[in-house]
């Protein structure tokens, strides 16, 4: 990690203290929401950091966002699969069923190398995100599913 980036993160962490909170909002925007009283030259130095402290919010916000899709059907380069885990840092973890595996493996992700599948009732609904009195599938399910189909083409 190079100096720039621990500072961002320094920073960030920083912010919290100080009651501000920075958000990433519609994906272009990171917004400074004072608690209280602001901190002005603390802003100016956030403002010096700008790019790595924009990366670390956004990645922040892509887990907190990815944390409501857990379970929930995703494809990526490497296959069909499910969202297990994500971290505050935005690095995904999803679990696929890759050909010529048997087992399933759980591989690191970017967001934006992931397609999250949602059911027709989502959209029908005009949901974005899974509904909270809806359970979500379980991981194992469409590894399961995945497995059948598998053996049906064989």
């Amino acid at each position: 990690m190079d100096r720039r980036t621990e500072k961002a993160i320094e920073l960030v962490e920083r912010s919290q203290t100080l009651e501000l909170r920075l958000e990433f909002d519609t994906g272009i925007l990171v917004l400074v929401k004072p608690k209280g009283s602001s901190n002005g030259d603390f802003i100016a130095e956030l403002g010096k950091y700008l790019p790595d402290v924009r990366r670390l919010v956004e990645r922040r916000a892509m887990a907190a966002r990815a944390n409501e899709f857990l379970g929930r059907q995703i494809w990526s380069q490497d296959g069909e699969g499910v969202l297990a885990s994500a971290s505050g840092d935005g690095e995904l973890s999803v679990t696929i069923l890759r050909e010529g595996f048997q087992h399933p493996q759980t591989l690191t992700a970017k967001a934006e190398a992931l397609l999250f599948v949602l059911d027709e009732e989502d959209f029908a609904n005009g949901a974005s995100a899974p509904h909270d009195d809806k359970p979500k599938p379980e991981p194992r399910g469409i590894l399961d599913r995945l497995r059948g189909s598998r053996k049906e083409s064989l």
